[in-house]
């Protein structure tokens, strides 16, 4: 039976994401060279994880192949006809970016309960008590930004109670880019090959530094979707210094690629800091804005 192709995107370490047809079934499809079989094969370990717990949010791992004669590794997973989130929010009224964020939230908060095992739950706070060394590569190694001495403060003066919120298993990287939307408007997460054990407030650092920029009402979506009610203050002052963290090393990393990197990264870093205004506030403006509340009110209505 003859299999067709339609390619979804490449990202940024040159994996291929395509839909792969094969009569009346349809399927998602990670591919790429021998030399990436270790994140390709993270990406269905994440599937096989996750999926049990959310099978409405995840595609199910269906197999694992790496061919040798034409330097391929490919994993295939269930596929259900969608599109991109991305495509979804950029058209769409801003009490639809707030309720879609608040189903992300929701979905987030299941893939924290997955439970831990006790290696885990170690794993988690070694990761955390590694941020240190990825502070000392900013100011030792990587490009250095205007104006980071904001975010270095932040982070040198809180460092000693600087422990963690809440140890998960986080989804890594997530952003808007990583999600698909149906047509009944549920979402589905892309496999992930940079989750693991971890902090809870990583993942909405990640929201910060790759999202709220773009839509920061739908941010503010997943932060009420995940917390359904009061949230602690705690969350916030973690999440700051989550965010500082990342300005300057997680930038740094991309800055080094090239100039134009680097000029993308230090507009980041200012928006991030701006966000946060000089990291002297922990919660972020996008959540204090007077039009939030606004946006709430008319996304209970629809």
């Amino acid at each position: 039976m003859k299999l067709t192709y339609r390619n979804l995107f490449t990202d940024k370490n040159k994996i291929d994401y395509s839909v792969v047809k094969n009569g009346g079934n349809q399927y998602l499809c990670l591919q790429g060279k021998i030399s990436l079989q270790g994140r390709i094969k993270k990406a269905f370990l994440c599937a096989e994880l996750f999926y049990p717990y959310l099978k409405e949010h995840f595609p199910e791992p269906i197999s694992f192949n790496r061919s040798d004669e034409n330097n391929l590794v490919t994993a295939l997973f269930s596929y259900t006809e969608s599109g991109f989130l991305t495509d979804f929010l950029s058209v769409v009224p801003k009490e639809w970016q707030y309720a879609t964020g608040k189903k992300l939230g929701r979905i987030l908060k299941d893939i924290h309960s997955v439970p831990l095992t006790e290696a885990q739950n170690e794993k988690a706070v070694s990761r955390h008590d590694g941020f240190m060394e990825n502070l000392a590569e900013y100011i030792s190694v990587l490009p250095h930004f205007k104006n980071d001495k904001y975010a270095l403060e932040a982070l040198s003066q809180r460092f000693d109670n600087f422990s963690v919120f809440r140890k998960v298993m986080r989804y890594g990287s997530l952003n808007h880019g990583k999600v698909l939307i149906t047509r009944d408007s549920s979402l589905i997460l892309l496999p992930s090959y940079t989750y693991g054990p971890g902090d809870a407030c990583e993942d909405f650092a990640m929201l910060e530094f790759e999202t709220a920029g773009l839509y920061p009402l739908f941010c503010a979506g997943v932060v009420d979707g995940y917390f359904s009610g009061v949230i602690p203050s705690v969350f916030w002052t973690r999440f700051a210094l989550y965010s500082a963290m990342y300005s300057l090393w997680k930038s740094g990393k991309i800055a080094s690629k090239s100039k134009s990197m680097f000029i993308k990264m230090q507009l980041n870093v200012d928006r991030i800091r701006d966000d946060f205004t000089d990291f002297q506030k922990p919660i972020p403006k996008w959540y204090t804005i007077p039009e939030l509340k606004t946006v709430k009110a008319k996304a209970r209505k629809l």
